[in-house]
């Protein structure tokens, strides 16, 4: 089958633009969800992705954390036992789902286009759009936002699945197409909870353009739920909390409503003007701005002047233009805070809600014809996109560069200051690294993270007092795997054996049975006088 030029520009473009990513290392979370988690090193292990969370538990059973994504898990844990602790294969695999996700979605497009007189170009333009937008850079080169690439490949695959079969196939056979999408939807959700939006912006194409989907997709959705909800509750026990760490997730929901014109204007923004990317924004505001209202109504009644303008010139079109705007605005609506989540605002919760709005601005750019002017001014601003996207990536090629830039622009984030302090201690400058860390114990001082830290800094600096007391914290605050075995080991070293031995006996090995390191110094503390 001859595969179509926009294709091959699609792909082409994506490695081009994506390939000095290949050379970035493991940064943030990378760490912990790969390198130093042992489960994931081997596939033998794949009962416990279904059963746990995500992050290194450090000897503790199953994986930790508060989020329910095994397919991620999975793919870490493939990528691993093919390529071992290479980075550049995990930036591959990363790099060639989102290129896919592209093309996905071009295909997606020309379905959802083709009953419509519109110009001929505007699928490949939407899809070159979301493959290069530097608001996505970070869903693109985050190894640790492996669900974002995944949950949107298996949730457009079963759109485009959707509106494949035929009313006769469903007549004929539906049991098929059913459980195809059901699986299909399942994965998404396996991937990351916002497959549940991808669900609902399907169902909501269905209910517009074929309603005589809905008695099949209705029942493959419910299937898709009903297993769901059986893996995550009944057999991981892992259900809706927050951290309660950043500033966001402290507080009451009236709060968190004042931050939505500021949250909506900050995408908007980054959208429009993709200068200031930032991983880890944590900022909130206690009040309404009115500037920053007027600024939102600005822009959303310019979206709706092009809607009026779709509508009065080619009123055929309008019902698609509709879609995309219930598109844009169910994912967009998710990271909205009526439900808390662990940052203010994220580069990579706009992925999905970026196809809405491209959509929207592309059937309106459609309503004129495409000469070469308008595919010049096109191609200048794939031209601008892909400069800024290219630019970013260089931010993440290791953790010191991405935290020496982001720390500027995120300046109140908690635990970029712990982990500019973490590659600051590995380049050898302890004494900045000290002051991020007291920083971040200012910032959050009921974290673990933070304490354990600056407790290495302590004993590094000959003040074991101090550190013991900042290990002790980082365990009463979060039953921190490594805050046990530096504790342990600084009540050994001061020659406090039996106390040590009995931490080791009533607590640390009862919580983490599994951690050899504590194993190891339970046996030491065996060995010394009490």
């Amino acid at each position: 089958m001859r595969i179509p030029k926009a294709v091959l520009i699609l792909v082409l473009a994506g490695i081009i633009l994506y390939f000095p990513t290949l050379f970035n290392g493991f940064v943030w979370d990378d760490e912990e969800l790969i390198l130093n988690n042992t489960q994931v090193h081997s596939l033998a292990n794949w009962p416990a992705f279904l059963s746990g969370s995500t992050f290194n538990s450090g000897g503790g059973g199953n994986l930790a954390g508060l989020y329910y994504k095994p397919l991620m898990t999975m793919a870490f844990s493939l990528l691993y036992t093919l390529f071992g602790p290479s980075a550049w294969a995990f930036h591959a695999f990363q790099i060639g789902i989102h290129i896919a996700n592209a093309v996905l979605l071009f295909y997606l497009l020309r379905r959802l286009f083709s009953p419509y007189r519109v110009p001929g170009v505007l699928p490949e333009i939407l899809a070159m759009l979301f493959l290069i937008h530097p608001i996505n850079t970070e869903a693109t080169v985050y190894i640790a936002d492996y669900q974002d690439v995944l949950f949107f490949f298996f949730g457009i695959l079963a759109f485009l699945s959707v509106l494949k079969t035929g009313d006769r196939q469903l007549k004929t056979a539906p049991a098929k197409p059913v459980l195809v999408w059901s699986g299909l939807i399942l994965l998404s959700l396996l991937s990351k909870e916002t497959g549940v939006v991808f669900t609902a912006v399907i169902f909501v194409y269905i209910f517009l353009f074929s309603r005589e989907k809905l008695r099949y997709f209705v029942p493959a959705g419910i299937l898709a739920a009903g297993v769901y909800a059986v893996l995550r509750f009944g057999v991981a026990h892992i259900f809706f909390n927050k951290h309660g760490l950043t500033p966001i997730t402290t507080m009451p929901l009236s709060d968190r409503l004042i931050n939505i014109p500021a949250i909506i204007w900050f995408y908007l923004k980054t959208f429009f003007w993709p200068q200031n990317l930032a991983i880890n924004q944590q900022w909130v505001v206690r009040s309404i701005d009115p500037i920053t209202v007027l600024a939102d109504l600005g822009i959303l009644g310019g979206l709706g002047g092009l809607g009026v303008l779709v509508y009065k010139k080619k009123r055929e079109i309008f019902p698609l233009w509709v879609f995309f705007l219930i598109w844009f605005l169910l994912a967009l609506t998710f990271h909205l805070q009526i439900f808390p989540l662990d940052l203010t605002v994220s580069d990579r919760w706009f992925y999905l809600p970026a196809v809405g709005l491209l959509g929207m601005l592309v059937l309106a750019g459609g309503l004129k014809r495409w000469g070469r002017r308008e595919i010049l001014g096109f191609w200048i601003i794939v031209l601008i996109l892909s400069v800024r996207t290219w630019m970013r990536e260089f931010d993440w090629r290791d953790g010191l560069t991405l935290y020496r830039h982001d720390i500027n622009l995120s300046p109140n984030a908690f635990d970029l200051e712990n982990n500019y302090g973490v590659e600051l201690f590995r380049h050898g400058d302890l004494a900045d690294a000290k002051v991020h860390f007291i920083r971040s114990t200012e910032l959050s001082p009921q974290w673990w993270t933070n304490w354990n830290n600056l407790g290495v800094i302590y004993e590094r600096e000959g003040n074991p007092a101090e550190a013991a007391e900042d290990y002790r914290k980082a365990i009463d605050n979060g039953n921190y795997y490594l805050a046990y075995e530096n504790y342990a080991a600084i009540l050994l070293k001061t020659g406090k054996n039996a106390q040590a031995r009995e931490f080791l006996e009533k607590e640390a090995l009862p919580r983490l049975p599994f951690n050899v390191r504590l194993k190891e110094l339970y046996a030491l503390s065996l060995q010394l006088p009490r």
